[in-house]
């Protein structure tokens, strides 16, 4: 078998073959494992052939016509059709700025921090930026003494929930 036909038959048994500086990453089905030996005499061609892949050949997505995120871990995507996702977020984050506070509450620090945070022992924010517009929803609410709509929290559970992802407030109480 020819390295072309061994990358191709690889491949599309599920197999994944990818370049880590001059060594070939592997991840195989059992059903391929016969095919390490092949894989073995024909490195030098395979590693050329890897090599010379560009633009969407290379690239795990579009072989398997699969989506970036179910990807397995290693899986070669080509540059820039695949963004990611937790830099693109923050970036847009710092670049849109801190968004409008409600009544009776002062911005006191903007410092979005990376995603994922976790903010509780059961919960990881993804996207800063729609959790903290969500908070300060909530928190507008709970300040107008509307409380469902602010998930059942207290004024004071908002504001320590915004201070977890690097947001503090400063809340001026209203009688």
């Amino acid at each position: 078998m020819t390295a072309p036909e061994l990358i191709e038959t690889i491949e599309s048994v599920g197999g994944i073959l990818t370049l880590n500086g001059d060594r070939i990453h592997y991840e195989l089905p059992e059903a391929a494992a016969p095919m390490l030996d092949e894989l073995r005499q024909c490195r030098d061609e395979v590693v050329r052939l890897l090599r010379g892949r560009k633009g969407t050949q290379g690239c795990s997505v579009h072989k398997s016509r699969s989506t970036w995120w179910r990807l397995p871990a290693g899986a070669e995507v080509c540059g820039g059709c695949h963004p990611d996702m937790y830099a693109a977020a923050l970036e847009n984050a710092a670049q849109a700025g801190p968004p409008p506070m409600p009544p009776g509450v002062t911005l006191l620090q903007w410092v979005p921090l990376s995603p994922p945070v976790a903010i509780e022992s059961c919960a990881v924010v993804t996207d800063v930026p729609k959790f903290v517009q969500a908070t300060l929803f909530q928190l507008r609410a709970a300040m107008s003494g509307k409380n469902w709509l602010a998930g059942n929290r207290s004024v004071r559970e908002l504001v320590d929930r915004l201070e977890q992802v690097g947001v503090k407030v400063s809340v001026e109480r209203t009688r």
